[in-house]
């Protein structure tokens, strides 16, 4: 929906209070658009909550009903008296038929385009119906899997009949392996009437075409629809540049170019390299100098090359921004809520501040869900958070029938045409994992396809993400790279110098950590572990009797058919018997963090031969044990905590080789950084061993070598248990830019023992600072603050261990809380630390 409407009585907001029933029941209940029928039926208290302990298999009736929606609303005869009126519908979940006054206007088929009906005719001055009659998705396309005669190969799935590939909706409603099945219908995004005096902007593409420090050269393809002969004129403003301001006179309907050329262009750059520097244009569209619409869009200038060639260590994939290759470091992201209206405006700035925070730069929106609303791109661009953008393909082959490639021709259009103009867009990707699972994943066996038929598979296949898409791609954001599957091999072949992957021998191949040493690619694009949400969260949709691994309420809550005992063998192996299910979460938490940790180190330290590091996955679709590293209801797990350190601008580290200790620094920088690196050994009792320091100069861009350490001689007549080598990187005026430790011992044989921690706090409205200090060295110290705030805030750093005499200041921001309720809050802060959750801690 546009931010500005050039003329109030030529829109009509038809968001908000309708009617919904189910098809064959005469009654009719309160509805919200934008909505769904789950969440109307919910509403109304006809189901219970679908994400609260095991009610997933109680609803699954809700996708085999037709749903019915209705709302009246007022037309004037002003807006009836201008040339055209529209219904605008910005997505339909999925098959529907629309009426207005009884009258059939259109048909959905796909939740992914948009509708815009021409309805002038239909409607009437005063009262009018409008209806969305929406089938089963599961009845509507049956006919069309019995039509095939056989089953494809969706195995996430949880239809019997594999019946996702059929509709162009959100595959995950179907079930994935961190998500429940619940398959939604109702319009999902807004829905408003849209009336055309004698002219409106129906498209405007913004095409860069020369950039550099000195002029940027640019152009608008602005297409206009007239409805009259009248004069019509276009008005452009540009709020950081007003000396571009112009006013153009338009002959006919059509695509208009209007160049510009902007000396000393302010650039757009990635989060942590720059500003991300944004143009905000405004379109007017005159008729006899009077406004009738109005388009505005914030541009970036920046350049952007995927880089995808073979060289001297096989084939590349990185991104170069304004000339400058860039690891990327950021995670996947998915729909944060089954139900996909819920994730308003405030979820979304909630959750780039946290991207933004943790020093991301991209973020891989995955295919097996929906493309973003408009304002996630908007933030995007305001962040410096690049966006890699798979269309919503996964994991499965595809039908490539005349009816259905046309049905994807659309909603290819739709979606680049909605989001080509942002900078943030990196490039389109096709599918998810289909090129690999091809060739890897067992299918002609596993599903009985005969050789032609497999063969006739692929050549849909290749039709689809090798002629459709790309050729769309091509037609619509030439400027753009294609990349037709992510990734590009299978994780169990030797591929790593070979473009981008996925890897998942840790976790799926049952792998140990030490893995994703060793396993390093040119850019890696998914990987992953899981972990438990933290009690807090999972209080909110289980009960205390739930509180067992093995409860049927915790298994609906897993959805990956081995999850639960992965992560407990895992466990076994390296850390300590938890004294309660409590303490199983947090190790579960700690676990993650420090498994993946050895992935980031991996992938940062290895630049420029590895150019990506994005994990799977940032966030939750429901509350469950899964991948991501923040929980359903926001709270950032370990692993977010994590990655912000790993993913820090400047980076030491100290990577563990086969006879050696390395010390190698990671600079994002643009510029040279120089400083000293302070190396100290501690016992855990904070008695300094030995000690180092050296100044260090580190090119831009660059992984650089410190010098190495013999692990045996550091230790020798010590007592490893109880040793730890902090290394810190320090800036010429003593900031520290990066801190990483090292321990000679798996967590489970380090002998901890009951520190006394020092605890001060400072209190101001809207503030809390938290500054502490201890005896003993305390690994993983958690900080837990009941909830007070939904959504929940978060700590400044967490999950941290807090060396002996090295004081550590932590805040937190409370908006809106005065500085007495921070105090009654503050009085009930619970520490805890691996000690405490240790079945057998050393006393």
């Amino acid at each position: 929906m546009r931010s500005e409407q050039a003329l109030p009585h030529a829109f009509l907001n038809l968001n908000g209070d309708w009617q919904f029933r189910q098809a064959d029941d005469p009654r009719w209940h309160p509805a919200t658009v934008p909505g769904c029928n789950f969440t109307d039926l919910l509403a109304n208290g006809l189901i219970e909550d679908p994400f609260q302990r095991d009610n997933e298999a109680q609803l699954q009736w809700i996708e085999k009903c037709d749903w019915h929606y209705r709302r009246e609303f007022e037309v004037t005869a002003a807006m009836l008296a201008l040339d055209e009126v529209e219904l605008v519908f910005e997505g339909l979940d999925t098959f529907c038929d629309i009426y207005i006054n009884g009258h059939l206007l259109g048909r959905g088929q796909n939740m992914f385009v948009g509708q815009r009906l021409v309805c002038k005719d239909q409607l009437r001055p005063g009262n009018n119906l409008l209806e969305v009659r929406f089938d089963s998705p599961l009845r509507q396309v049956l006919p069309l899997h019995q039509h095939a005669g056989f089953t494809y190969p969706a195995e996430n799935d949880k239809t019997p009949e594999k019946l996702s590939v059929f509709c162009r909706k959100a595959p995950c409603h179907f079930g994935w392996d961190w998500g429940p099945k619940f398959v939604t219908s109702g319009i999902w995004r807004d829905c408003y009437l849209q009336a055309v005096d004698k002219a409106i902007i129906r498209d405007v593409h913004f095409v860069q075409h020369q950039l550099s420090p000195e002029t940027a050269q640019f152009s608008f393809l602005v297409s206009v629809h007239q409805l009259s002969g009248a004069a019509v004129s276009l008005a452009v403003e540009c709020k950081q540049a007003p000396w571009l301001n112009r006013h153009e006179q338009l002959q006919n309907s059509g695509e208009h170019r209007l160049d510009f050329s902007l000396a000393d262009p302010r650039l757009w750059w990635p989060n942590g390299l720059g500003e991300a520097a944004l143009y905000d244009f405004r379109f007017c569209l005159l008729v006899d100098d009077r406004q009738v619409d109005v388009w505005q869009r914030s541009i970036g200038l920046r350049t952007l090359e995927v880089v995808n060639q073979p060289d001297e260590m096989g084939v590349s994939f990185y991104l170069k921004v304004n000339g400058h290759p860039i690891f990327m470091k950021g995670a996947n992201y998915i729909p944060s809520d089954s139900f996909i209206h819920r994730v308003d405006a405030g979820r979304l700035e909630r959750e780039f501040d946290a991207v933004q925070a943790a020093n991301m730069n991209m973020l891989r929106v995955w295919g097996g869900g929906v493309y973003q609303d408009d304002y996630f791109y908007d933030l995007a661009d305001k962040k410096g958070i690049l966006i890699w953008q798979d269309f919503m393909f996964a994991c499965t082959l595809y039908p490539a029938d005349a009816a259905f490639l046309d049905n994807v021709r659309q909603e290819a259009e739709f979606n680049i045409r909605r989001l080509r103009n942002h900078p943030c867009l990196a490039l389109w990707c096709g599918n998810n994992e289909v090129d690999m699972a091809i060739k890897h994943w067992q299918w002609q066996d596993k599903f009985g396809y005969d050789d032609a038929l497999y063969t006739r598979l692929k050549q849909d296949y290749m039709a689809l993400f090798d002629g459709c898409l790309p050729g769309k791609v091509e037609e619509l954001d030439g400027q753009r790279f294609y990349l037709r599957s992510s990734p590009i091999a299978f994780w169990e072949e030797d591929a790593d110098h070979l473009g981008n992957h996925h890897f998942w021998g840790v976790w799926h191949g049952e792998q140990p950590f030490s893995e994703y040493q060793k396993r390093v690619p040119r850019f890696m694009s998914e990987f992953g572990f899981q972990s438990f949400p933290m009690p807090a969260s999972l209080a909110r949709f289980t009960e205390p009797q739930d509180w067992q691994l093995d409860s049927p309420v915790l298994a609906v809550h897993q959805k990956h058919p081995r999850g639960n005992r992965l992560i407990q063998s895992y466990l076994e192996q390296e850390y300590p018997t938890p004294r309660d299910f409590a303490g199983l979460l947090y190790l579960s938490q700690v676990q993650q963090a420090e498994g993946l940790r050895l992935a980031f180190e991996a992938h940062r330290a290895a630049m420029p031969f590895c150019m990506g590091s994005l994990y799977w996955q940032l966030n939750d679709t429901w509350p469950a044990a899964s991948w991501s590293g923040i929980d359903y209801y926001g709270r950032w797990k370990a692993l977010h905590y994590q990655a912000r350190r790993s993913f820090s601008p400047q980076l030491v580290l100290i990577m563990k080789q086969a006879e050696s200790l390395e010390i190698k620094l990671v600079s994002d920088c643009l510029h040279l950084s120089n400083g000293r690196v302070n190396l100290t050994l501690l016992d855990f009792d904070g008695q300094i061993l030995w000690q180092q320091e050296k100044a260090v100069i580190v090119p831009a861009s660059q992984s650089h070598q410190v010098c190495q350490l013999d692990p045996a001689e550091l230790v020798a007549g010590k007592d490893p248990r109880r040793l730890v080598l902090q290394a810190r990187w320090l800036d010429p005026g003593g900031e520290l830019l990066s801190e990483s430790l090292y321990y000679f011992v798996p967590t489970k044989q380090q002998r901890l023992t009951k520190a006394g921690i020092e605890l001060s706090r400072q209190i101001e409205a809207g503030r809390l600072t938290l500054d502490m200090q201890s005896d003993q060295l305390v690994r993983q110290v958690y900080l837990e603050l009941p909830d007070v705030h939904d959504p929940q805030v978060n700590f400044s750093d967490n999950f941290f261990d807090l060396l002996p005499h090295q004081p550590r200041r932590i805040t937190l921001a409370l908006p809106g809380m005065s500085a007495s309720q921070i105090e009654t809050l503050a009085a009930q802060l619970s520490v805890q630390s691996m000690f405490d959750v240790a079945l057998e801690s050393q006393a």
